[in-house]
């Protein structure tokens, strides 16, 4: 891969737009209030506690996200996490957090990407008017044609496809802020500071945590800017800043637009159908009504931006997790076949063809599973397959972060540097235990189907790659190695 190919700039953009903010707003708090109603009916309306939830999860993150930002000021790899581990706990860890890490980004990329971007589809067009043709199936084509256009645009290199991304995901930005705003002028009557209280769910601290838990996830590419520290130029400066920045652009952007959703919301219907069957996406609802002459032309933009931020999201997932197949296979872990570069571009074009692969495949075969769970119903089937690969991915990423908090220290003692106790142990520790706080919870909390699926798949995948880890060490230990050498 060629260096020094991205600035800050389109470091924070890759890492923005790999959350999505347009598709974040649209499907995660939609299914966060979905997910609040079908587990807690005694409390119709909590979903006005959304906001409340979303600042925990960004304060939560925000913890999690402390130990790459100390790595990152120090080690520059495509190989991201499993550098990190690799380089504290050893090579085993390493490989671990490596499949971990892959098995996310693929999960985010199949479930939030692809079936993000059809279940929207899927939701909108009938709010307009157009009914789908053989809606049980035209979703497979349409789902290949968009990973298609993902992965040319990931081949074509890196720099062509983060310059679309930046001047994309600035225009998302600045929509959903001040779109936002002008929803809480319109309806200011209605501002309350009660979202941002406990008061919607009973008062009920477990209830709000356990929601904060499954919210995490609205945050998760906060760290996008890792697996394209090698192509970027001052890495060890740029990437940290990168971090620090997507942070304050995501927790703005995503806490604003629902805030100021659900104060909207009163004058289209009650809080207790905010994101319930009558009113999937609430957020299409309030943009169709809410803004007089406007209302049109601006849902129509709408639309246009939340599905170029499930494209770009997908690019940028997808992107990161090539660069990780990439290194994986430059240090032998993997083969060496997959770490082929575009003599050009220098994009991994081999992994980028494993990825779109590999996508395929989760994709129709997950949609198809609850097309066969929910037969007849293809934007009830869809939504619930993309939040199935949702759920699975969680508990996976919480692994990630945990391994990585307990990198660090040993890390920094390994290098014979002055250990920071609050930054480089006390922090990590408070993210470790809250994570596995929230393991537990994800495991023993009684939540209905389909959400439960996601959580015994999870269960069931961590297993697998443990296994496959404990399999490696035993049989092919000359494969780890070199594992997490590289780095700038």
């Amino acid at each position: 891969m060629k260096k020094d190919q991205l600035g800050l700039r389109h470091a924070i953009s890759q890492a923005v737009a790999l959350n999505a903010p347009g598709g974040t707003i649209v499907l995660y708090i939609t299914s966060t209030a979905s997910l609040i109603g079908f587990t807690f009916t005694q409390y119709p309306s909590g979903a006005l506690a959304i906001p409340l939830i979303l600042i925990l999860s960004l304060v939560i993150y925000g913890l999690m996200s402390f130990s790459m930002y100390e790595f990152s000021k120090k080690l520059s790899s495509s190989g991201g996490y499993y550098t990190f581990v690799s380089r504290g706990l050893g090579n085993s860890a390493g490989f671990l957090t490596a499949i971990s890490y892959v098995s996310y980004q693929m999960l985010s990329f199949t479930g939030f990407g692809i079936l993000g971007f059809i279940s929207f589809l899927y939701g909108v067009l009938p709010s307009v008017g157009v009914n789908i043709p053989y809606a049980n199936y035209l979703w497979i084509p349409v789902a290949l044609a968009f990973l298609g256009l993902v992965a040319g645009l990931i081949y074509s290199g890196i720099r062509p496809s983060l310059r679309f991304v930046s001047y994309t995901i600035t225009i998302e930005i600045g929509f959903f802020l001040i779109t936002s705003v002008a929803l809480l002028v319109i309806d200011h009557h209605s501002i309350s500071s009660v979202p941002f209280t406990p008061k919607p769910l009973g008062n009920n601290i477990l209830y709000v945590s356990t929601m904060m838990i499954y919210a995490i996830g609205t945050f998760v590419g906060i760290g996008g800017a890792l697996p394209v520290a090698e192509e970027t130029k001052n890495p060890k400066k740029n990437v940290p800043v990168a971090i620090l920045s997507t942070i304050a652009i995501l927790g703005v952007t995503i806490i604003l637009a629902a805030y100021a959703q659900l104060t909207a919301w009163p004058s289209i219907s009650s809080i207790a159908n905010f994101g319930g069957s009558s009113y999937p996406y609430p957020v299409l609802n309030i943009y169709q009504s809410s803004f007089g002459s406007l209302s049109f032309p601006l849902f129509i933009l709408l639309v246009i931006l939340v599905a170029n931020s499930y494209f770009t999201a997908t690019v940028s997932l997808g992107t990161n997790a090539s660069r990780v197949l990439f290194s994986m296979s430059r240090e032998k872990v993997i083969d060496d076949r997959i770490s082929k570069t575009h003599h050009r571009t220098g994009t991994p074009t081999n992994a980028v063809l494993l990825v779109a692969l590999i996508s395929a495949v989760v994709v129709i075969a997950t949609g198809l599973v609850f097309e066969g769970l929910y037969p007849g119903e293809p934007v009830n089937a869809l939504t619930f397959a993309s939040l199935f690969l949702l759920i699975l991915e969680s508990p996976v990423a919480y692994l990630i972060h945990i391994l990585t908090n307990t990198s660090l220290a040993v890390y920094i003692k390994k290098e014979k540097m002055k250990l920071k106790l609050f930054r480089q142990l006390i922090i990590p520790t408070i993210s470790t235990i809250t994570l596995i706080f929230a393991i537990i919870v994800a495991i023993e909390f009684n939540l209905s189907a389909p959400y439960i699926y996601g959580v015994y798949g999870a269960i069931i995948w961590i297993a697998f790659i443990l296994g496959l880890t404990l399999f490696v060490r035993m049989r092919h230990k000359a494969r780890l190695e070199l594992i997490g050498d590289f780095s700038l």
